[in-house]
């Protein structure tokens, strides 16, 4: 199996399955990227899977909790939340909404974290090659959860007017080791933090960390990321989840 996880506005999923004789693939396109589901607002959010490619495709959809431990993403099963369909065979051209449905809220004022998996489903082989390669693709998109009396503050919305507002709250530091230098992230904030746009500004200029999406840090959690050889130290600034424009963050 070959794991691909894509964060952009718009994202493609390509599967192929490929033989020395033969050839097969399909494309899965999915949105949104980032489904909310706040409790006071709503029971459950829409995910729509449609197949831009030539063949029909069965994909498995799946909700995992999702937690960060050891600088390491760690998913496992749980109940709160199930996507419906399970299951679903795409056809060409065709679209499938899949309803992901949260049958237990979090605490009052709280937040859950999960990633959605969608996963294609391979046909059985009978006589599998041992020339031919066989891929199966992953997509994973994140999904909150946001308990009652509370909304998640990302930086882009307005506020609804009651609830306690859940944003992030970073801190981060350089760490020197003898594999190199790492940029330490911990978020101390009741909400996940999606960083893009990252760089480190120094006297020598700014220096990129990341043009696009460099990760998350979820509530509670520290994340690490290794920085460009040469580089030690700089003032960290990054766009976080939704916000329009970079903002400088807290050193520890």
């Amino acid at each position: 199996m070959r794991t691909r996880t894509l964060f952009a506005c718009c994202l493609t999923l390509t599967t192929a399955l490929a033989s020395l004789a033969t050839q097969a693939a399909s494309s899965i396109l999915i949105w949104p990227i980032n489904p909310l589901i706040e409790a006071d607002r709503q029971k459950s959010a829409a995910l729509w899977l449609e197949n831009r490619g030539q063949e029909a495709v069965d994909l498995q959809v799946r909700v995992l909790a999702w937690e960060q431990e050891e600088f390491e993403d760690r998913l496992t099963p749980q109940k709160q939340v199930v996507g419906s369909p399970p299951m679903a065979t795409l056809q060409p051209g065709k679209r499938q909404l899949v309803r992901l449905v949260n049958l237990e809220p979090p605490s009052a004022g709280t937040l859950r974290t999960y990633r959605v998996l969608v996963d294609e489903v391979l046909p059985p082989q009978p006589r599998p090659s041992q020339l031919g390669v066989q891929f199966q693709m992953r997509y994973s998109v994140p999904l909150f959860v946001v308990g009652p009396g509370a909304y998640l503050d990302d930086g882009a919305r307005e506020a609804p007017g009651q609830g306690q507002p859940l944003a992030p709250e970073l801190r981060y530091r350089v760490v020197d080791g003898s594999n190199g230098a790492f940029l330490y992230l911990r978020n101390l904030g009741p909400a996940p933090a999606r960083l893009s746009q990252v760089d480190l500004s120094r006297d020598s200029g700014k220096q990129p960390l990341a043009e696009g999406l460099l990760g998350y840090v979820l509530p509670g959690a520290q994340m690490r990321w290794p920085l460009p050889a040469g580089v030690r130290s700089g003032q960290v600034q990054a766009r976080i989840n939704e916000s329009r424009h970079k903002q400088p963050l807290a050193a520890e």
